[in-house]
């Protein structure tokens, strides 16, 4: 298959309805996958848009495509908003790629990786990138608990940890 007409086949998450998706028709090279678009305005009203999209290409991606762990977290919270566990909080975390918050209005799992994660009804649910979870030393792209609203907002290149240069 040629990579133009697999490109073609690929459709963003947001785009699929079924509550079963199938990780390889997911785009692994949308660097605005896990973006909420509430925080994909604000940095294209503040005119830092240009700089966001390099900053999730190089430093969240580390210029990779998505890994199939971070693919899963996708399928699964899609499946999650269509079975009626977990709802969009309307709020996102404070570090790129922003992703949205989702609240839990009963008890379920998240399956990544073969295995499950457990979270309660009123907990609390977000994607953390690959430098998010070597800091709090987490085995899959996942943050299960109750947030502490923040009015930070932050790149990830400009992390104390990042990677420099790219």
């Amino acid at each position: 298959m040629d990579r133009t007409k697999e490109k073609e086949d690929k459709k963003s998450i947001k785009a699929i309805p079924e509550a079963s998706v199938n990780i390889e028709i997911i785009d692994k090279d949308d660097v605005l996958l896990f973006s909420d678009l509430k925080a994909i305005q604000l940095y294209k009203d503040q005119g830092r848009f240009e700089n966001f999209l390099h900053d999730l290409k190089f430093s969240v991606m580390r210029g990779e495509s998505w890994n199939k762990d971070e693919l899963e977290y996708a399928r699964e919270i899609k499946r999650l908003l269509n079975e009626g566990f977990i709802v969009k909080k309307g709020v996102y975390w404070w570090t790129s790629p922003h992703p949205p918050v989702y609240y839990a209005i009963k008890e379920g799992h998240i399956r990544i990786n073969e295995k499950f994660y457990k979270f309660t009804k009123g907990e609390e649910i977000t994607f953390q990138c690959r430098m998010a979870m070597e800091q709090r030393n987490l085995k899959v792209p996942l943050l299960i608990k109750k947030f502490t609203p923040t009015d930070k907002i932050m790149l990830c290149g400009e992390m104390k940890n990042s990677m420099k240069g790219m």
